[in-house]
């Protein structure tokens, strides 16, 4: 993604590409919301959405940002975002998920190394700033 682009212009391409994936699924409120603050740190953190891509997001949130081990947990359970993962073929899952466990020493000592955590809830005073410049400012470096 165009690193250039505003934080809002990123979440709506990112959606934009994306809507098959929950289109059929129905969450509650606190779900939707906190589908809302993981699609920017999809944006925020450079991921997509396969299988790297999400577990990525993961370790992003959970060393990254203002959001508890325990908030995360719940939060993916609230948005019945593990269900997600009977979308993908086996030959999906195989081909993703070692590149994946590979690079999570990475992503942990890249989030520890940030100047400041990404604020998971307080993302909207950043939505007409650049993709880049927010990874500037908290030391960001996407993997």
């Amino acid at each position: 993604m165009d690193d250039s682009i505003t934080l809002q212009q990123g979440l709506e391409k990112f959606q934009a590409g994306n809507m098959k994936i929950f289109s059929d699924q129905t969450i509650s409120s606190e779900g939707e919301e906190f589908l809302k603050h993981h699609d920017i740190a999809h944006v925020v953190f450079g991921c997509d959405t396969t299988i790297y891509g999400e577990g990525v997001v993961k370790i992003w949130t959970t060393f990254g940002t203002t959001l508890s081990f325990w908030k995360v947990i719940n939060g993916y359970s609230e948005a019945n975002a593990f269900e997600l993962s009977r979308e993908y073929s086996f030959q999906h899952v195989i081909k993703n998920i070692f590149r994946f466990l590979v690079v999570i020493p990475k992503v942990i000592y890249r989030a520890k190394q940030m100047s400041k955590p990404w604020p998971f809830s307080g993302y909207k005073t950043y939505l007409n700033t650049s993709i880049s410049e927010i990874r500037r400012e908290f030391s960001i470096q996407i993997v």
